[in-house]
């Protein structure tokens, strides 16, 4: 793992980006009805378009520092000002990350133990990880995104006499609705959590292939996230589907493989606690590079984040009501300062760098 490039930063993607969509999708299909597929794809190609973007500007202009960028391209006093920003968004991340993985592990699978005591022993294990560096980072991500894929497609065939496509129709009845429109814009703002993988391509010793690469990433992403929002539509009529919190922990308990395999929660908790665990660590590591940027990192910044994660992730995760509010805001958020900013910084730069 001493070489880094353009493949790990694949994994690095698919880390970031996949688990959210998947975990809480009913945040868009109780805006977008059964029609949030539609919204989906629509957002997919914008998305896709967005990361095509991003990555051949950093191609082409040979810069792959983000903190460098957001500076050539608005100046250093508000270049530090977005980047702090950036950071702000991936500590909201972190929150987002430990407090969805204690509450669904709760409400679905482990309602004797506390959300505090699951929190903790999501921080704290990641804590560890972290201090290994990157190469543990890596090996981690690459490991446990194997075995998420296994699992996923385990688990897509298992449900999958389950499905009913009828549940999709009558397409567009109410026409294009604000509530679709709405979960078109949620929906781009968590396919933003692919910008989180932007602080590690100055670390890449081969960046040849850097857009090939993590465009079929990305293409691998999209496909995982449309079948996986049509399978849970499919799965549940949409009057039920949005009374759920998390439909794919309730999704895999319709599993009976010849009356010998029942139930597939095991494939899902693995999809979900270690989605969730590879997105925190991903994510905090870019958080501390961000921090160097703007020079606030120190010695403890891993305990003191870590700890002030730990006390935001108990106090979301207690009330279902209070986290998912904050889920919506944190997709708008996610949408401005993941997507907006980053392409406004990025289209700014390469104009400024072509006209020098």
């Amino acid at each position: 793992m001493d070489q880094f490039n353009t493949k790990h930063l694949a994994f690095v993607l698919m880390g970031t980006t996949i688990v959210s969509l998947k975990s809480y999708p009913t945040l868009l299909t109780r805006s977008g009805g059964r029609d949030t597929w539609i919204a989906f794809i629509f957002s997919s190609v914008l998305i896709f378009l967005y990361a095509w973007f991003m990555f051949a500007s950093f191609k082409k202009t040979n810069c792959y520092n983000l903190h460098k960028i957001y500076c050539g391209a608005v100046g250093k006093f508000l270049g530090n000002f977005f980047m702090i920003l950036f950071g702000l968004t991936l500590f909201l991340t972190l929150l987002e990350s430990a407090s969805v993985e204690a509450h669904s592990m709760h409400t679905n699978m482990l309602l004797e133990t506390p959300t505090w005591y699951i929190a903790l022993f999501f921080v704290l294990p990641a804590i560890y990880t972290l201090k290994k560096g990157r190469a543990a980072i890596m090996i981690t991500t690459i490991i446990s995104i194997v075995l998420i894929i296994f699992s996923g497609i385990t688990l897509a065939l298992l449900t999958f006499k389950y499905k009913k496509l009828y549940y999709l129709l009558p397409i567009l009845r109410d026409g294009i609705t604000p509530g679709l429109i709405k979960s078109f814009f949620q929906s781009i703002g968590l396919y933003g959590c692919l910008t989180i993988s932007f602080p590690y391509i100055e670390d890449l010793d081969q960046k040849k292939n850097l857009v090939k690469h993590e465009l079929l990433s990305m293409l691998f992403i999209i496909q995982i996230e449309i079948v996986a929002i049509i399978g849970i539509i499919t799965t549940f009529d949409i009057r039920y589907l949005n009374t759920m919190a998390y439909p794919k922990l309730l999704q895999t308990q319709l599993v009976d493989f010849a009356h010998f395999l029942e139930s597939g929660e095991f494939f899902v908790m693995l999809q979900i606690i270690g989605g969730w665990y590879i997105k925190y660590i991903l994510t905090f590591y870019a958080l501390t590079k961000v921090l160097h940027y703007i020079k606030l990192h120190d010695p403890y910044v891993l305990y003191t984040i870590s700890l002030l994660v730990l006390i935001g992730a108990i106090s979301l995760s207690q009330n279902i009501i209070y986290l998912f509010k904050y889920l919506h805001y944190f997709a708008y958020i996610c949408l401005f300062n993941f997507v907006v900013v980053p392409f406004m910084m990025v289209l700014i730069y390469r104009i400024r760098k072509k006209t020098a």
